[in-house]
Formats: structure tokens, C-alpha cells, sequence
């Protein structure tokens, strides 16, 4: 489903995050159901509850969680295009691809 293929995004952004870095982090998704069910403090009984629990395996480290619009998620979808097209996977440290690099500086430079 679309909510499963969401949380495992989410997942897999969790665990990037606390293994590249000890920053604190962001995690943005589109999906308002997703966040709220990766925040909300009971047990969640839905069919992505083993999904929803690893991503939680973020505590301990200062984070946020955050549902935004799609329209504010322009970089996401560019890395989506980029995975979808593209022969392998990349992880990008401090940096990655042009395009991704001019939306990021676009969204520092714009109110939300």
C-alpha cells in the first residue's frame, strides 16, 4: 500500500540518519497519517505497525517529525525520479547531485 511504501521510506530515513550522523534530524513526510502514527505514543495495532515501531527506534536522539505538503516536498520527489531512473543506490554526505542541492537551497530560501 502507499501508507506501507510511506513508513518504510520513513524507516529507512531513520536508520540513515542515526547511522551517518549524531546530529539531531527532520523527518518529513507527506503523509499525515504516517506521521501521526510514528508519533503517537500507544500501540498501534495497523497492518505497517512493525514498521511504525522500527522508525521509532529513534529515541534517544533529539528529532522532529513533520507532515508538510506535497508541494513542499519537491526534493523528495526529485530523489524518487532519481531512484526510479538511476542504476543503483546512492547515499550523498555533505552533498549529492545538482539538482537536489539548487531544491534544498530553494527551500532554506523560502517561507513555508
Amino acid at each position: 500500500s502507499a501508507l506501507e511504501a510511506e513508513v518504510e521510506a520513513c524507516k529507512e530515513g531513520v536508520t540513515l540518519a542515526l547511522e551517518w550522523s549524531t546530529l539531531p534530524f527532520i523527518l518529513e513526510t507527506d503523509r499525515s497519517i504516517a506521521a501521526a502514527m510514528i508519533v503517537q505514543p500507544e500501540v498501534n495495532r495497523s497492518p505497517v505497525s512493525n514498521l511504525v515501531q522500527e522508525a521509532l527506534a529513534a529515541r534517544g536522539r533529539s528529532h522532529q517529525v513533520a507532515a508538510i505538503s506535497r508541494v513542499q516536498n519537491s526534493v523528495s520527489h526529485m530523489l524518487a525520479k532519481i531512484g526510479r531512473t538511476g542504476p543503483r543506490t546512492a547515499v550523498w554526505l555533505r552533498s549529492g547531485p545538482e539538482e537536489i542541492v539548487n531544491l534544498c537551497a530553494a527551500d532554506q530560501t523560502d517561507p513555508i
